[in-house]
């Protein structure tokens, strides 16, 4: 078996990568494979903007699906979703704002627990 990291930089506004990583995702858990994580960097954070209507995306609902289905944890940098304006619960109430806009069930970490959770992975994987 092996384990894989998965790291998304494609914005949602290019689904044809996404769907191509998600279609990925579902085969190589189907073959038996474990997925350690999905990392989103970079353009990719843009998928967990809350304040996209998300409502009727394919997109969308192939990463909460492989999150609730399969416990694959979805993680955003929290240095890349910040400087695009997506931040958490935890960071409006330190910044004082009133709403958040991080999407659940993306949950945002640092690059230091994206390394940590690679170097237990057997291969990387970027779309």
């Amino acid at each position: 078996m092996q384990r894989i990291s998965i790291l998304i930089t494609s914005s949602p506004e290019s689904p044809s990568a996404s769907l191509e990583a998600q279609a990925f995702c579902r085969s190589t858990l189907a073959s038996g494979n474990a997925i350690d994580q999905i990392f989103f960097y970079q353009a990719g954070v843009y998928h967990a903007n809350g304040l996209i209507d998300h409502a009727d995306s394919v997109v969308a609902r192939g990463w909460q699906t492989l999150n609730t289905e399969f416990n694959v944890p979805l993680l955003v940098c929290v240095g890349a979703a910040s400087s695009r304006g997506i931040i958490d619960e935890e960071q409006a109430k330190q910044l004082g704002q009133t709403q958040h806009s991080l999407f659940a069930p993306f949950k945002q970490v640092g690059l230091g627990e994206f390394f940590t959770l690679l170097h237990d992975s057997d291969k990387l994987v970027q779309f």
